[in-house]
């Protein structure tokens, strides 16, 4: 069982793995491919015993750089390092100790643990291809988002970051459903199990905090600390619904629009606040009150 470092965020993690330069994998480290895909540039590093892993991803990149470019365009070279284990990866970015982390995106590199090592009978393509797509929007989003230099200090939600690569890489089938995280505002907050086509009932307590815009107890929108707790499933697709609920309710162009602002000087919250016409939080207590009043259903 690996020992669970508590981090204050995940954005302390991503810091402190770019504050450090990656890593090559052990073994010496050939270089596997250098692909390059709608322009976006692709230099894909494995150690001797990972070879085949490499050529793997260099393989799926075809697939997974289109996905990627959804909300933002690479371009600035991308390095992907293969890693041969889960040890090796978490060496390699410095501090994460999430044992169900399988990459770690910054803004010109991507640290990939071996896919042969996911599971016992490796990862499947399709996984594989979501995955790189997932991190590779993360490098796009980034790079959307500020210059290299600059990159570290552009402060971007955990929500978003984490709902924009979910939704380029297609994974909402791998997310919980809107009615599995109304049960978990439900089940946090002590509501009772009676009644509502959910099966309960928002009780007075949580109804009185979504009145007045505040999160409910152990919002994982609220509370990344969540990925530390065996939460990372309900943050990734508490995420992925309030980025869906973004684009649904004003665009596919808005995203990408925010990240311009940002490179052009704006905080995440002026740059939000200034592209969709009100704060993030009040955008966050939308959603939150949609889900747990099953706005969905109507």
């Amino acid at each position: 069982m690996i020992r669970r470092r508590r981090l204050a965020s995940p954005l302390a993690a991503l810091l402190c793995a770019a504050a450090c330069a990656p890593r090559l994998p052990s073994g010496g480290a050939p270089l596997a491919a250098a692909v390059e895909v709608g322009g976006a540039r692709i230099r894909v590093v494995a150690g001797r015993e990972d070879a085949a892993a490499g050529r793997l991803v260099a393989e799926v990149l075809g697939e997974a750089i289109p996905r990627a470019a959804r909300f933002g365009r690479l371009t600035v070279p991308v390095t992907i390092t293969v890693h041969p284990s889960h040890e090796a990866l978490e060496a390699a970015v410095r501090g994460t100790d999430y044992p169900w982390l399988r990459a770690w995106a910054t803004y010109s590199a991507i640290e990939l643990q071996s896919p042969a090592t996911w599971s016992l009978l490796g990862a499947s393509r399709p996984q594989l291809v979501e995955l790189v797509a997932h991190e590779l929007a993360h490098c796009a989003m980034y790079q959307r988002a500020a210059t290299e230099a600059g990159w570290a200090r552009a402060v971007i939600p955990l929500w978003f970051r984490e709902g924009l690569a979910s939704h380029a890489a297609g994974q909402g089938h791998r997310r919980g459903s809107l009615e599995a995280l109304r049960h978990h505002y439900l089940a946090r907050s002590g509501a009772g199990s009676g009644g509502g086509a959910g099966g309960g009932v928002a009780g007075p307590r949580l109804q009185a905090r979504l009145a007045r815009g505040r999160a409910p107890e152990g919002d994982p929108l609220a509370a990344p600390d969540l990925l530390d707790q065996d939460g990372a499933d309900v943050v990734y697709g508490a995420a992925h619904h309030a980025f869906q609920f973004l684009l649904e309710r004003y665009g596919e162009g808005r995203p990408g629009a925010i990240l311009d602002r940002m490179r052009a000087g704006a905080t995440f919250a002026r740059a939000f606040r200034e592209e969709v016409g009100l704060g993030e939080a009040e955008l966050l207590a939308d959603f939150r009150r949609y889900v747990v009043w099953e706005g969905w259903r109507r």
